[in-house]
């Protein structure tokens, strides 16, 4: 459906205290649930301020969809609708005006606007309602579209109906048909009305949903997602020197090589290949991937990307042959230290148990280097050895620093000064335990243990019992959730499209807990995987 408006927009008068009310809908005609509506009817809608025009065109659908295009014709606040043919005979119309639509001031509804009327002498009265939310906190989606498709129809054709979700992740349809719908949460950036890939989407709890006069406005649960089975592509490729090559992918990948062995490099007239010494990245851009070479000269150099290169998903690299120009300028990277992680302000870090002290440097370094530019010292200033290991090439992670006794004392030197950071392991009597029993029990539940941040701290599967423990937490602030592995792959998934497949169960504590040192704080209540749980938190010493 193609929408056009006039030029010219009324600009209301300037100046007062700043708009924060959404515009609203006064009047409209015909009358909301109006019947026998004649098929050469207009629609005019009255707001209560002057409007974005421009919006108004973006944010209404009109379903059935007309076979044409509307033609708009504004007046101060009201604008008169003519459609491009006559209404369809015995057929209920709903308008709606969803989220985009602004005032003149740039204020948005806050949900979507909705009104029906019918051609015939009945009007549909069918409802519809739902709740879209995240897969992490189980909080609310706003302003997600949601279409409504017949059954059998292809999704990617246009919905019979379509609105959107509210503030609280909620939607409702009012005069439907009473029928079984398909029903489906989009974030369809490109307007296409399909899930492409990449698209962030919500499948229904069930594949069809039936709209009767007598629904209640019970909120069932959509879970937002999205499918990622793209591999990340090469975007551009650089030579920064002439023993050094800068690989741009399209998303943040992650190395499982870092001897740079897999990259192949060769001369893109005779095939000579140029040697690969190492690949790394940089902690701030894991879009980028450096490979060290053998000199480089200024002609067409011909390369072939680790085929074990994936991103986040596990999606492997394209592999296909890409061509660049070589470099001869000369340029030798000094090692220079970057930051130590984890970061802090603290004089003394306190480790927990799944932190590791970590030095980055711009660069990659040999051990011996690395052992000339980094000491470590225990409480008395005694030396302490250390392992190292890296994952990404410039990022070092000092190992077997395990003694909470202690508190180490950890120096990089750098060509003017030394960088010093104290970082202390959490004993025993410093760190806490989180308890519950979640149901149903079974081998393909997981629990899952975030931090205030989100950020994943332990999983773990109840027992036979349903019965769950994380040990060894310092005091801070943690979420739980836990979902059905129904596919047994340890990844939560939110469904599939076509072929239809629903999100796999999933609960939410609704709220966060503190642990406590010393203490085993127990979940007051059972975690119903399907159902957010209420109630309370308590405490027993260990």
């Amino acid at each position: 459906m193609v929408l056009v408006c006039g030029c010219a927009e009324p600009r209301p008068p300037t100046g007062g205290p700043r708009d924060e009310t959404p515009p609203q809908l006064v009047s409209v005609e015909p009358a909301h649930e109006s019947v026998n509506v004649p098929p050469t009817t207009q629609l005019k809608l009255t707001f209560s301020e002057y409007v974005n025009q421009a919006s108004f065109v973006r944010a209404l659908s009109i379903t059935p969809a007309p076979q044409g295009r509307l033609r708009m014709r504004w007046r101060k606040r009201s604008v008169t609708i003519q459609f491009p043919e006559p209404l369809r005979d015995s057929t209920t119309y709903v308008a709606t005006l969803n989220d985009e639509f602004r005032d003149w001031q740039g204020v948005r509804l806050s949900r979507p606007l909705s009104f029906a009327f019918a051609t015939g002498p009945v009007i549909d009265q069918g409802k519809l309602y739902g709740r879209v939310i995240d897969p992490i906190q189980g909080k609310p989606v706003a302003g997600l579209p949601v279409l409504v498709f017949n059954p059998g129809e292809e999704v990617n054709g246009i919905p019979a109906y379509q609105t959107q979700t509210d503030s609280d992740g909620q939607f409702g349809l009012r005069n439907v048909r009473e029928s079984d719908f398909f029903i489906l949460g989009l974030r369809d950036a490109n307007r296409n009305l399909r899930a492409d890939d990449g698209e962030q989407f919500a499948v229904p709890p069930n594949p069809l949903i039936k709209a009767t006069p007598d629904t209640i406005e019970q909120f069932l649960d959509w879970v937002y997602t999205k499918v990622d089975t793209l591999g990340p592509v090469i975007e551009r490729i650089r030579a920064t020197s002439n023993r050094l090559v800068e690989v741009r992918f399209s998303e943040k990948v992650v190395l499982s090589d870092l001897s740079g062995e897999s990259w192949a490099i060769a001369d893109s007239v005779d095939n000579t290949p140029v040697a690969v010494h190492s690949s790394y990245q940089l902690e701030t851009d894991t879009r980028v991937v450096y490979l060290m070479t053998d000199a480089l000269l200024e002609r067409s150099y011909s390369l072939l990307p680790d085929a074990s290169v994936q991103d986040s998903s596990d999606n492997t690299a394209l592999i296909e042959t890409i061509y660049f120009a070589g470099s001869t300028r000369m340029q030798r990277i000094e090692p220079r230290f970057e930051r130590f992680l984890p970061t802090s302000t603290e004089d003394q870090y306190e480790l927990a148990p799944w932190e590791t002290p970590t030095i980055v440097f711009n660069r990659p370094l040999t051990l011996p280097i690395l052992d000339s530019l980094v000491t470590v010292q225990d409480s008395t200033g005694t030396p302490v050895s250390f392992e190292s290991a890296s994952s990404n090439g410039t990022s070092y992670k000092l190992l077997s620093l395990d003694d909470p006794t202690q508190v180490y004392r950890i120096g990089v030197l750098d060509p003017d000064s030394a960088r010093v950071r104290y970082f202390k392991r959490l004993g025993p009597r410093e760190l806490g335990s989180f308890s519950g029993i979640v149901t149903p029990p079974g081998d393909s539940v997981v629990v899952i243990l975030t931090d205030s941040n989100g950020l994943v701290i332990s999983t773990t599967h109840p027992n036979s019992t349903g019965a769950f423990t994380f040990v060894d937490l310092p005091q801070n602030t943690y979420q739980l959730r836990a979902f059905i592995d129904r596919n047994q792959n340890g990844y939560w998934d939110g469904g599939m499209i076509h072929p239809y497949m629903p999100a796999e169960p999933i609960t939410w504590m609704p709220e966060p807990v503190t642990i406590r040192p010393r203490w085993d704080t127990v979940l007051g209540y059972t975690l119903r995987i399907g159902t957010l749980s209420v109630g309370s938190v308590s405490f027993s010493d260990q």
